[in-house]
């Protein structure tokens, strides 16, 4: 993993705060190149800054990432069925993307790496970018964060620092519920964010709601300009997925007729080889009114055989005390048919949603004949 920079900047921070050790010396040469690295940190968030005197050592755009691609969602550590995912069938992903990070308003960025997770892919040989989310409060917090220049960037710190610590490829921002009117400051800050990790040799990947046409006022995906985005980011990982979602009403979770118009607009409007398509791997159980019920693939078939249903059903009809119940679980044809839309639209590959809730046959399919 590309490191050494960063513990530069770390070390003039320290100097000029007055923590370095008594006496510490440095060349006038060291001194140099890290001021100029610092003055690069500390670009205004509105002014991109040229910073040309910095070395480019990364690759940006996609430069050594594999094509196609095949990446996993993780959350949590190495307890959960994630983890049993990922010994079983690393040899079939390109690289995980793990739910370890959250940002905050004022920039900063919380959270720890399961050493065991991160050890298990180094071994393996797997690309590995950080998410950094925050969807609990979401607009609460990103609005604040992103019209902050000082917020941003120190969260833009917080990240490199992240790649550089831990030696993370580069970071997945997940930020969902970007208020619309912050379209333009959320990509001022992917712009920016994406000069500074390619400088250092990391990418920057974003998960991005799905879209099939632009709509800057709506209040779920207006903020996310594709166009711009996808200029800037070396992926995009369109989250094909929700279409029906929790709080709403019950349905299929990506049918493939939505997610061929997803795809065809993703494609129009971003690089394709900077496309990743999600694909979920869980379904939903909405009764009662409310919130629906996540379901992994072995909680749906377990509930298909309790009430009579074939355990090859993609939707279920079901009465419990007396509430009526309707399940969802896309099946392996789905999971193949999406797959298929990601190669005819020339997608940079998949992104699968998450780890330890899938059909194990899936994994079949992509090991291939």
């Amino acid at each position: 993993m590309r490191r050494g920079i960063f513990t530069d900047l770390v070390a003039l921070a320290v100097l000029i705060l007055g923590i370095a050790a008594a006496g510490a010396l440095f060349d006038h040469a060291f001194l140099a190149r890290v001021a100029r690295g610092v003055d690069a940190l500390l670009t205004p968030l509105h002014g991109r800054g040229q910073a040309q005197e910095v070395a480019m050592l990364g690759a940006p755009h996609g430069d050594g990432l594999p094509t196609p691609i095949v990446l996993g969602y993780y959350a949590g550590g190495a307890n959960g069925g994630g983890y049993q995912s990922l010994q079983e069938d690393a040899h079939l992903l390109s690289g995980i993307v793990p739910d370890w990070y959250t940002i905050w308003a004022d920039g900063a960025v919380t959270g720890q790496p399961d050493q065991r997770v991160l050890d298990y892919a180094r071994s393996h040989k797997l690309w590995v970018f950080a998410m950094v989310q925050q969807n609990q409060y979401g607009g609460q917090i990103l609005g604040p964060l992103l019209e902050s220049a000082v917020a941003s960037r120190r969260a833009m710190e917080s990240l490199l620092a992240l790649c550089e610590q831990d030696g993370f490829d580069g970071i997945n921002l997940d930020f969902e519920g970007v208020p619309p009117s912050d379209r333009q400051a959320y990509s001022n800050f992917v712009g920016q964010l994406a000069d500074l990790l390619h400088r250092y040799g990391y990418y920057l990947t974003l998960s991005v709601p799905a879209e099939t046409n632009d709509e800057p006022h709506d209040s779920w995906t207006g903020a996310y300009d594709y166009k711009t985005l996808g200029k800037e980011a070396d992926l995009v990982m369109v989250m094909a997925y929700d279409q029906h979602y929790a709080g709403g009403s019950a349905g299929p979770i990506a049918s493939t007729a939505w997610v061929r118009q997803v795809s065809n607009y993703a494609a129009r409007t971003i690089p394709p080889r900077r496309v990743v398509l999600g694909i979920p791997l869980y379904g939903y159980d909405w009764g009662g009114g409310g919130t629906a019920q996540g379901l992994s693939f072995g909680a749906f078939r377990e509930l298909a055989l309790q009430h009579g249903a074939s355990p090859t059903s993609q939707d279920l009809v079901y009465w419990q005390d007396g509430v009526r119940h309707i399940a969802y679980y896309e099946g392996l044809s789905d999971f193949e048919s999406k797959v298929r839309l990601a190669s005819s639209y020339g997608l940079r590959g998949i992104v699968l949603w998450r780890l330890g809730l899938e059909d194990p046959s899936i994994w079949s399919y992509l090991n291939g004949p």
